[in-house]
């Protein structure tokens, strides 16, 4: 009758363990879930921040690159203009908005490169931008730089960040 007793007791004690141990693994699990779910949240976030931004880059490049070309061409006309002794009244007032929009356009761009989150991307962005800038100013210059160079160096970071675009899709379905 004495072990019968101790074997309730040490029963009833075991039980107690095996619901501790039980609870204290459930409690493990569910911290794990947690803490992967915040890691996946968090990861998505990233992803949608970095698509969203390399996206807007893209296109904010795409019309930079756009405004730029169109300065030079009304530069060009401009010019042609005074040289023939052609100018009209709204020439000059036209190589002045398109000297202006060719700055907003680069200052667009400009702004949003800090948000490329890889590095080879944004200092090729940096790069390309500065280009572009030089490209710019040089224009009231009259200077004649290579627009081949900077277009192929614009399609470089175009195929950069597609590139990485399609990394981030390929990361999420496979």
């Amino acid at each position: 009758m004495g072990w019968n007793f101790w074997w309730g007791v040490a029963a009833f004690f075991l039980g107690g363990l095996a619901t501790q141990l039980n609870g204290w693994l459930a409690y493990r699990r569910q911290r794990k879930d947690r803490a992967d779910d915040a890691a996946d949240a968090l990861r998505q976030r990233r992803e949608e921040f970095e698509l969203q931004h390399l996206v807007e880059f893209n296109e904010l490049l795409r019309e930079a690159g756009a405004a730029v070309h169109a300065w030079e061409q009304a530069d060009r006309r401009f010019r042609h203009l005074r040289d023939t002794n052609s100018l009209d009244e709204d020439a000059v007032e036209r190589r002045l908005q398109a000297n202006a929009a060719s700055e907003a356009a680069l200052n667009a761009a400009a702004a949003q490169v800090g948000y490329i989150l890889v590095d080879d991307i944004r200092d090729a962005a940096h790069r390309l931008i500065d280009d572009l800038y030089v490209l710019s100013g040089g224009i009231f210059d009259g200077a004649t730089l290579s627009l081949s160079q900077l277009h192929n160096q614009t399609m470089e970071v175009h195929d950069a960040i597609g590139a990485r675009v399609r990394a981030v899709y390929a990361g999420k379905s496979g």
